[in-house]
């Protein structure tokens, strides 16, 4: 999860490897032209003298003795040529304090350079942070201006350290590869040189991988972040260690087959592009061990927990899929709302359904003690006879008055109406 979510972050924020490398190109020049300006003057002086010139001129004629047969020539060759070196060593030896000071001041420069190349990592951490903690983007020159304070402080810690580890491999790999071994199987030296270097710069990945993200993303100090990654080492060292080994087995064999395919061409790109992974690799680890969120495309946003503890393992079993889990307990959540909510509406429409009956019941007393009052009223009041003018109930006109009944229709109409038990025998 972890590495994969780091080759995406490589993959999606690629142009960050272009400005890695430009850094990296205005850093490389004028480092290479201080350590040339304090190297060259002792050195043409050197390579200049006639001491270097007899050197030469001997070497060429043992070749050209070698070639042609000359066997006088390699009789005297051995104590000519012992004097030849002799007398270069004591011209060496004469400018040694110049050569010491030289030396000095190409480790005081490879140090500066190692310093400026951190504050350029440092810029691109902050920028890296941006994006995976709200998907923005800021310039790299604001970047390293806005971060220059603690990126200094960062770089005066680390570059130290650093060093000290990486003089400590050379040395392991040059004891191992020359007293050793002593040459008896060189394959054999190869690979234990090679397997050693790789497993001590994962160490120091490991050791380190929380300095910078913390400084970055929480604004801890040097030291706390120091402690910090001290204490998730203890339960996160063995998945970082193993992180670390894989992607430098990965970018070892990616630059060595870009070096030997392309003539060196394509680790223009390699070169800067590894050291990004590493910045992503660190800044993962972070907010994995944080249980931060933090995007990994546009679409995408990792929120899974690596809890790398026993005391946890219940938990992880009882979410298997931990990129759901805030989502599931959420979900749960609105649920038991809901449900809270529905209980409630229920009794209040129980408590409106039985006023509505109420108020039912009320209308319908109300309504029936008036139905009695109108008919009763209705019987006593004759009925209005409709004025002159108005419309008739079913055959009367405008203006026209009600035909007359003669007698005869209204007796006949009146025995039709009343019953049988009422007509006089």
């Amino acid at each position: 999860m972890r590495f994969r979510n780091s080759t995406r972050l490589l993959m999606e924020n690629f142009k960050n490897v272009y400005k890695i490398l430009l850094y990296k190109l205005v850093i490389g020049i004028v480092t290479a032209a201080l350590i040339a300006a304090l190297l060259l003057p002792g050195l043409i002086d050197i390579l200049e003298s006639t001491e270097m010139s007899a050197l030469v001129g001997d070497i060429k004629g043992f070749l050209s003795a070698l070639i042609g047969g000359d066997s006088a020539f390699l009789e005297g060759f051995q104590e000519h040529f012992g004097d030849t070196v002799s007398a270069l060593m004591a011209l060496i030896r004469s400018k040694m304090s110049q050569i010491v000071w030289s030396l000095v001041g190409v480790a005081v420069v490879y140090l500066l350079g190692r310093f400026l190349d951190t504050l350029g990592y440092f810029a691109v951490g902050s920028i890296l942070n941006d994006r995976m903690a709200t998907y923005a983007e800021m310039p790299f020159a604001a970047a390293y201006v806005k971060n220059l304070g603690k990126a200094s402080i960062y770089s005066v810690v680390y570059v130290p350290i650093v060093f000290l580890c990486d003089v400590a491999t050379i040395a392991l790999c040059w004891f191992l590869f020359f007293y050793l071994f002593s040459f008896l199987n060189l394959l054999l030296a190869l690979f234990f040189s090679v397997t050693l270097v790789v497993v001590c710069q994962s160490l120091k990945l490991t050791l380190t991988s929380m300095w910078m993200p913390a400084m970055a993303s929480d604004d801890m100090s040097v030291g706390r972040a120091m402690r910090f990654g001290g204490a998730s080492l203890k339960k996160q060292g063995s998945k970082m260690f193993a992180i670390y080994i894989v992607a430098v087995y990965l970018v070892i064999i990616v630059n060595v087959v870009a070096a030997v395919c392309t003539i060196g061409s394509a680790l223009l790109i390699t070169v800067p592009a590894s050291y990004f992974l590493f910045i992503c690799i660190q800044f993962v680890n972070y907010y994995t061990v944080q249980g931060k969120k933090y995007f990994v495309t546009y679409d995408r946003i990792a929120t899974n927990r690596d809890r790398g503890d026993s005391q946890h393992f219940f938990d992880t079993m009882e979410d298997p899929d931990e990129e759901g889990t805030e989502a599931q307990e959420e979900g749960i959540a609105g649920l038991e709302r809901t449900a809270e909510l529905a209980g409630e509406l229920d009794g209040r429409l129980k408590e409106a359904e039985s006023r509505l009956d109420a108020v039912l019941n009320a209308l319908d007393a109300a309504g029936a003690g008036e139905g009695t009052d109108g008919a009763e009223e209705a019987a006593r009041e004759p009925a209005e006879i409709p004025e002159e003018g108005t419309v008739g109930e079913a055959t009367g006109t405008p203006g026209e008055e009600p035909e007359e009944i003669p007698p005869e229709a209204e007796e006949s109409a009146a025995e039709k109406s009343a019953p049988e038990g009422g007509k006089e025998e």
